[in-house]
Order: structure tokens, then C-alpha cells, then sequence
């Protein structure tokens, strides 16, 4: 598995907890889902401080974010 396909894999986890989140009924497992998500942008973050991760792909997670947001 190449870089990309890694974090691309990486990101789809991502919005998968953000999207279980928004259809769960139990508070603490969307609380979990979420921080699980944020977590994970936390380490792209990281990787893309360190070089790992192209600049673009973080910002992409921020618009994916905010229109998965529970309503």
C-alpha cells in the first residue's frame, strides 16, 4: 500500500466515525466516535507538520467536517 492510498484509507475512517456518529441514539458512543475522528485529524495534522502528509489533504478534512456535523 502506497503513501497515498494510506491516507486516503486513513481520511475514509475518519468521516466513517464522523458519519456513525450522526445516527447513533447513545451519547457515549457519538462523544467516542467523535473524539476517535478528531484523533485522527489530530495525526494527519502531525504527519503533515512532519512532511508526511501533503498540505492539501488537511483542509479537505475541514470541509468534509463541517458538513458531517450532527444537526
Amino acid at each position: 500500500m502506497d503513501k497515498n492510498e494510506l491516507m486516503n484509507k486513513i481520511r475514509g475512517r475518519i468521516e466513517q466515525c464522523r458519519r456513525l456518529a450522526r445516527y447513533v441514539n447513545d451519547p457515549r458512543t457519538t462523544d467516542a466516535l467523535l473524539q476517535m475522528a478528531d484523533e485522527g485529524e489530530a495525526d494527519l495534522r502531525r504527519l503533515e507538520q512532519e512532511g508526511v502528509v501533503p498540505p492539501g489533504m488537511i483542509q479537505q478534512m475541514s470541509i468534509s467536517k463541517t458538513n458531517s456535523q450532527p444537526n
